[in-house]
């Protein structure tokens, strides 16, 4: 599906024009010259590999600067790239049917241990209780994500929970690299103790990823509101959002670093306010 240099193997780069243009082999349109076509080798090579990871990314097999490089890439130049845009809608189209092809099944006994080991080699003994109880936090929800839970929390379709899978396994990958301190966020006044939300983001890596469990369902005409500040001002960050039988997961792009609090607050529905309300449930950490 990815575009290559050349639409078929019997068919070579352009060359110089010669006589009148013409083709001696008139199966297609006459190529053209090669000063008008200086430098497109490179540019069409550059696009391959941002296609190849732009699929990679699709399919959630991306890591180390493979990684990093995708997200800047779709940070900066998947936004203003028409061709860039199209491409990775089709490519989410393409993995999306995909997922509709197999039902769902428990992963092996292995792969969750594995999971286990993987978040207790993060969370070093130097660190704070309450980070390694926001890993704990986090390690749930990315094993409820990968086991049929979560797909059956949702009941959507396929396509929707190999989506929350992905995510979950991009937070997993986020908190092996180093720098990656997962933030547990404190409910706020009269919010339940064991309502608790977890903030994963890396330095180098410009993605927050959001997640929680047990999270009360928000008062009618409500929901949630997430916002990023800074020297005491805020930001509404994202769309509002509500949680799926308890469960929340989401991710967004941004760089976190810009920020150094966090905060998410129950809001009517609508535009968020100009400024975050603590009447109702709410969840705060310093970053």
């Amino acid at each position: 599906m990815l575009r290559r240099l050349h639409a078929g193997a019997d068919r070579g780069g352009a060359r110089h024009p010669d006589r009148d243009r013409e083709d001696a082999n008139p199966r297609r349109d006459a190529q053209a010259a090669a000063s008008a076509v200086s430098g497109g080798n490179r540019v069409t090579e550059e696009h391959d590999r941002i296609e190849e990871l732009l699929a990679g990314y699709v399919l959630r097999s991306l890591s180390g600067e493979d990684a990093i490089r995708a997200d800047r890439l779709l940070s900066e130049h998947v936004p203003s790239c028409p061709t860039c845009r199209r491409t990775l809608a089709e490519l989410r189209e393409l993995a999306g049917e995909l997922g509709l092809a197999a039902g769902a099944s428990s992963p092996p006994t292995p792969l969750l241990q594995g999971i286990r080991r993987r978040i207790d080699g993060v969370a070093r003994p130097s660190r704070l209780p309450r980070r390694v109880g926001a890993l704990a936090l986090a390690a749930s929800v990315v094993a409820l994500a990968i086991t049929s839970g979560l797909s059956v929390s949702l009941g959507s379709r396929a396509r929707e929970a190999e989506a929350q899978r992905g995510t979950a396994l991009e937070m997993l990958s986020l908190m092996g690299l180093p720098g990656t301190e997962p933030v547990d966020l404190d409910p706020q006044g009269g919010t339940p103790d064991r309502a608790r939300f977890v903030q994963v983001s890396a330095p180098q890596v410009r993605r927050i990823y959001l997640a929680a469990r047990e999270c009360p369902d928000p008062a009618p005409g409500h929901a949630y509101q997430l916002w990023l500040g800074s020297g005491g001002t805020f930001v509404p960050i994202g769309e509002m959002f509500r949680p799926v039988d308890g469960v929340v997961l989401l991710t967004l792009t941004l760089d976190v670093s810009r920020y150094d609090e966090i905060w998410i607050t129950e809001e009517p529905v609508g535009d968020p306010p100009p400024s975050p309300s603590p009447d109702g449930r709410s969840w705060r950490a310093e970053l």
